[in-house]
């Protein structure tokens, strides 16, 4: 018998060929699947390793200090400012709207203001006074904004680019309308805040509602917005020729810059977290990752009107991937820009990022399974328990010979 040193270098062994037959079955079961009927689930995990990929060599870059804060600052300046507009111009000008199934948007919308309305009202119930208008503004924010474009768009081209290729043009919709209908209401709290702060007497509430939709007018994403839809109309869903290879350079250079840039705003973040701030923190990536898309589901369920159940069953099923996009990065600048509650926010940021990738990566094989054939999926089934069970008997056999030793 080898000696028990000879043993993790076996178990290692079995292990990689267990996962690689547990792989091939379950992609031969997925390979059954109709494919008008299913998400092309296989080019998920490709797709998780590029943004996140790009997002560690970021963060690797600002860990060595290769790029400097004031660096990543003129990057992120970049992104926001100059490829997100001509990204967002782009994307409308050419939109569809006669394809648009608008019970999607406002089940999405009414999923949303949902759990604005309840974290707002839950934080203004058991915050501390000194900073209670801040939270209830920044918290609410916080569990309803994705990263729609930079990460969440590269994942849903994934998933239904070959499938359902109109899905991509909902983020084009939903975010712009979440962020004018929800954002101000919390830019309005932490305005109060502020003025509660300075006691300034000047600030009356007309002044502090219109700080707070001007906050709004500011962001690149709603005013390209609908610059982009009054050029739908006038230019006839079709970007001019001299203008489209200039808008196609700035628009694919987005998606790498924008995912560099969250990589570089990780740096040191989660240090600077107090102790205390833990369980608000568990709170709101457990209200963004998972209360958020259960109910974006469950809205799109009730609301949808889509006559085939294969669509509707597919809509309800994007809607709950699309809540499970981690937060954006354009939270922790409100709280920067108000210099409140910074510490969780980036913090969060930082954590739900990693958090969503094996959510969305495990939620997109369990919802493929009941599209599967059932043929393929028992067998597939019955090797990976098979499977298990050989690397369970092997862990079990490696813990008794260490005990024994």
């Amino acid at each position: 018998m080898n000696s028990f040193t000879d043993l993790p270098a076996r178990n290692l062994t079995m292990a990689v060929n267990m996962t690689s037959t547990l792989s091939s079955t379950a992609m031969d079961g997925l390979n059954s699947t109709d494919d008008e009927s299913s998400m092309s689930v296989t080019r998920l995990f490709p797709a998780l390793l590029e943004c996140f990929g790009i997002i560690l060599c970021g963060y690797i870059a600002g860990r060595a200090n290769i790029i400097t804060s004031t660096q990543a600052k003129g990057l992120g300046n970049f992104a926001s400012r100059f490829v997100l507009p001509a990204l967002l111009f782009k994307n409308m000008v050419v939109l569809d709207f006669s394809n648009v199934n608008w019970s999607f948007l406002y089940s999405i919308l009414i999923a949303k203001a949902s759990v604005f309305f309840i974290v707002c009202v839950l934080t203004l119930l058991v915050a501390s006074p000194d900073s209670r208008f801040s939270k209830a503004g920044l918290f609410p924010i916080f569990t309803t904004q994705s990263n729609d474009f930079a990460l969440g768009y590269p994942i849903v081209e994934a998933l239904y680019q070959t499938t359902y290729p109109e899905y991509l043009q909902y983020i084009y919709l939903v975010a712009p309308v979440s962020l004018m209908m929800l954002n101000p209401i919390g830019f309005i709290f932490c305005e109060i805040q502020k003025w509660k702060d300075t006691q300034n007497p000047s600030r009356n509430k007309v002044k502090i509602v219109g700080l707070g939709l001007l906050h709004v007018l500011q962001n690149p994403i709603v005013f390209m917005v609908f610059i982009g839809i009054a050029f739908n109309f006038i230019l006839d869903q079709k970007v001019p020729e001299y203008m489209e290879n200039f808008l196609n350079g700035l628009a694919n250079s987005y998606s790498g810059s924008a995912l560099f840039y969250l990589g570089l705003t990780m740096v040191g973040k989660i240090k600077k977290l107090k102790k205390s701030a833990f369980i608000v923190l568990i709170l709101l990536i457990t209200a963004k990752l998972l209360v958020v898309p259960l109910l974006c589901r469950e809205m799109v369920e009730h609301l949808d009107k889509t006559n085939s159940v294969v669509n509707h069953t597919s809509l309800s099923n994007y809607a709950f991937l699309y809540g499970i996009f981690p937060v954006a990065p354009g939270v922790a600048l409100f709280a920067t820009h108000f210099n409140m509650e910074i510490e969780i926010i980036t913090s969060g940021m930082v954590i739900s990022t990693f958090v969503s990738a094996p959510i969305m990566y495990v939620s997109a094989w369990l919802l493929t399974l009941p599209s599967m054939d059932p043929k393929p999926l028992a067998y597939a089934i019955q090797n990976v328990s098979f499977d298990i069970s050989i690397i369970g008997l092997v862990a079990l056999v490696s813990m008794f010979q260490y005990k024994n030793k």
